[in-house]
């Protein structure tokens, strides 16, 4: 069950050379297990004299990192929120800081009468 072909390796980890804690790495990522190569990656990556397996644990690495692009439409739709929060607040407000209702008449009771 250490083979990282029997979770399925990544497309991108099939060129990469034949390394034991490369493939370790290769397996947790697979898994999910991103903090094993979040820590381990760059321990590989200094460590090792093979340029290949160094390049292959940088790039194993950067694939756990958010895409720049999504951390700016997070940033947007959070500024977004904020902007529509005091838009709403400073125009209409939260229960109660409204426009009152306009007043109405109250309509009088029918007229009725007694018949004998």
């Amino acid at each position: 069950m250490n083979d990282p072909a029997a979770w399925g390796q990544p497309a991108f980890a099939k060129d990469f050379p034949k390394h034991e804690e490369l493939d370790r790495l290769v397996l947790a990522f697979a898994r999910g297990d991103y903090a094993t190569v979040r820590e381990g990656a760059p321990k590989l990556a200094a460590s090792t004299d093979d340029d290949a397996v160094r390049a292959a644990a940088k790039l194993l690495r950067e694939r756990i990192e958010p895409d720049p692009s999504a951390k700016l439409l997070f940033l947007f739709a959070f500024l977004l929120l904020a902007f529509l929060s005091a838009w709403w607040i400073t125009h209409a407000g939260p229960e109660g800081n409204g426009t009152p209702p306009a007043k109405v008449p109250p309509i009088p009771p029918p007229k009725t009468e007694k018949i004998d």
